[in-house]
C-alpha cells in the first residue's frame, strides 16, 4: 500500500477534563502509520473534546450516528465502545467493507463468537483484537526465552491482572445501575492475562474450569451484582500446557504478573517494573549462562521500540496498532486475529458457566470448524442486561444483590462525581 492506512476510531470518550480510551489511541495510531481521518461518538461534547485536543492542525470527520460513519472514505475501523458491544459493531464494520481492530474482548456471547467468525470469512476483511500486553517489554523478552529453546518444554504458566478499586473509584467508573462494569463476572476481563501466555507459547486453549473466590463485603456502597473478589482459571492447551489465570482480579496489590515454568528453566517477570527472573535447573545451565539472573531487558525490536516509547501500556498500544497496520498491508492476518480473540472469550463466556456449575470442565470451541460454529450460534446467553434491564443467568457465584444502602451509596459518588447515567 502506497498510502497511510486511513482509519476510523469508534468511541472517543471523555474522561476528567480530556479524552477518553479511544481518543487517547489517536497519536498512538498515527505514530504507528495510520492517518486517522474520522472520529464517531454518541455524545458531541465528546467529539469537540477530542478534536480540541487531537486534530488541532487539521480537519476531521465527526460522527455521532455508526451507520453514517463505517460509510466514510477509509480503511479500517477503531472500535472503542463499551466492553459488552463490539460484536455487532465489528461485523457491522466489516459488512460495510472495513477491516477492523477490536480494543477489548471480541464477544461477549458465544453466537457472536460464530458470527465474527463468519462474517470476516464472508467479507474477507481483516479482523484484528488490540490486545497490548502481550507486547510489554519484560512479555516479548519472555517469548524470545521461549522460541530460544532454553527453558525446554513449557509445561505450565501463570498470567494474572490485578486492578483492586476504592468505592468511589468503582463508582464512577460504572456511572448506572446498569452500566456494563456493574455485570461484568470476574472471568470475562480475562484477555490481559491470558493472551500474554498465549502469545509467549503460540498454545490454544481446548478446556477450562474455574472457581471463584465470593467476597460481599468487596463491593459495599456500590451497584455491582458481582460481590466476586477475583475468578481463577485452569485452562489445558493444544501444545499440553496448564495455564493459570485471573480475569481482572480486585485483591491486592495492583499490577501484572505472568510466569513460564518449563522442563529446564522458568521465567517470570515483576509486578511492578519490567524486569525478567530467569533460574535454570543446575545441570541445565545454557553455555555463558548463570543459573539465576535478574535484568530489564531491550526491546526485540529496538526501532520499534524507541517509537513505541511514551505509548500506553508500557508501549503495548502501539505494537498492538502497529502489527495490525501491517497485516492490513501486506493482506496478511495478524497474530491476534479473529480465532484466537474468540478463543479467549470462549474461556471467559465458559468459565463462569464452569463456577456456576460446580467448577464442572468446558471445552473450548475452535471456531475455525463449522461444527464447533453450528453447536453454538445460538447461544446468546449474556450476563449484561437487555434493554429492559434482565439477565438470563447470575453474574455473581453465589447469590448477591446490592441493598438500598448500596444503592444510595453508588448514586451520591455518581452524582459527587458528575458521571449519573440512568
Amino acid at each position: 500500500m502506497d498510502r497511510k492506512i486511513r482509519i476510523g476510531i469508534f468511541g472517543v470518550g471523555f474522561r476528567g477534563n480530556g479524552v477518553g480510551r479511544g481518543g487517547s489511541l489517536v497519536g498512538v495510531a498515527e505514530k504507528a502509520g495510520a492517518q486517522v481521518v474520522a472520529i464517531c461518538d454518541n455524545q458531541e461534547m465528546h467529539l469537540q473534546v477530542c478534536r480540541d485536543a487531537c486534530f488541532r492542525d487539521r480537519d476531521v470527520a465527526m460522527y455521532t450516528d455508526f451507520d453514517s460513519f463505517i460509510q466514510h472514505d477509509m480503511d479500517a475501523v477503531l472500535l472503542c465502545n463499551y466492553f459488552a458491544e463490539h460484536a455487532s459493531y465489528a461485523i457491522a464494520a466489516m459488512r460495510a467493507g472495513k477491516h477492523v481492530l477490536s480494543e477489548t474482548t471480541a464477544n461477549v456471547t458465544l453466537a457472536d463468537g460464530v458470527e465474527l467468525c463468519r462474517v470476516k470469512e464472508e467479507t474477507g476483511r481483516i479482523y484484528g483484537l488490540l490486545e497490548n500486553y502481550p507486547f510489554f517489554k519484560s512479555n516479548q523478552e519472555m517469548e524470545r526465552l521461549v522460541k530460544s529453546g532454553s527453558l525446554g518444554d513449557i509445561v505450565y504458566a501463570e498470567g494474572e491482572y490485578v486492578h483492586p478499586s476504592t468505592r468511589q473509584n468503582s463508582n464512577r467508573l460504572a456511572p448506572g445501575k446498569n452500566h456494563w462494569r456493574n455485570w461484568l463476572p470476574r472471568s470475562y476481563y480475562l484477555t490481559h492475562s491470558l493472551a500474554p501466555l498465549m502469545k509467549m507459547t503460540d498454545a490454544m486453549p481446548t478446556r477450562v474450569t474455574a472457581m471463584a473466590s465470593f467476597q460481599p463485603d468487596s463491593v459495599k456502597g456500590t451497584a455491582r451484582q458481582v460481590a466476586d473478589m477475583v475468578s481463577v482459571l485452569l485452562i489445558q492447551t493444544d501444545k499440553n500446557i496448564v495455564f493459570r489465570v485471573t480475569g481482572c482480579a480486585g485483591f491486592a496489590q495492583h499490577g501484572n504478573y505472568y510466569r513460564l515454568c518449563g522442563t529446564k528453566g522458568s521465567a517470570d517477570c515483576n509486578r511492578t517494573n519490567d524486569r525478567v527472573s530467569l533460574t535454570y535447573n543446575a545441570w541445565d545451565i545454557p553455555e555463558g549462562a548463570e543459573q539465576h539472573s535478574t535484568y530489564e531487558p531491550d526491546w526485540a525490536d529496538p526501532v520499534l521500540g524507541a517509537l513505541a516509547g511514551g505509548a500506553g501500556h508500557g508501549g503495548g498500544d502501539f505494537f498492538a496498532i502497529h502489527s495490525f497496520l501491517r497485516a492490513v498491508e501486506t493482506g496478511t492476518e495478524p497474530y491476534w486475529n479473529v480465532y484466537r480473540a474468540t478463543a479467549m472469550a470462549s474461556c471467559a463466556i465458559l468459565s463462569h458457566r464452569s463456577i456456576l456449575n460446580g467448577s464442572m470442565g468446558f471445552d473450548i470451541p475452535d471456531f475455525r470448524r463449522e461444527e464447533d460454529r453450528c453447536r453454538y450460534e445460538y447461544d446468546r446467553s449474556s450476563p449484561f442486561p437487555d434493554a429492559g434491564g434482565h439477565v438470563n443467568f447470575p453474574v455473581s457465584s453465589q447469590p448477591y444483590k446490592p441493598t438500598d444502602a448500596d444503592m444510595e451509596q453508588a448514586m451520591a459518588d455518581w452524582i459527587a462525581t458528575g458521571v449519573w447515567e440512568k
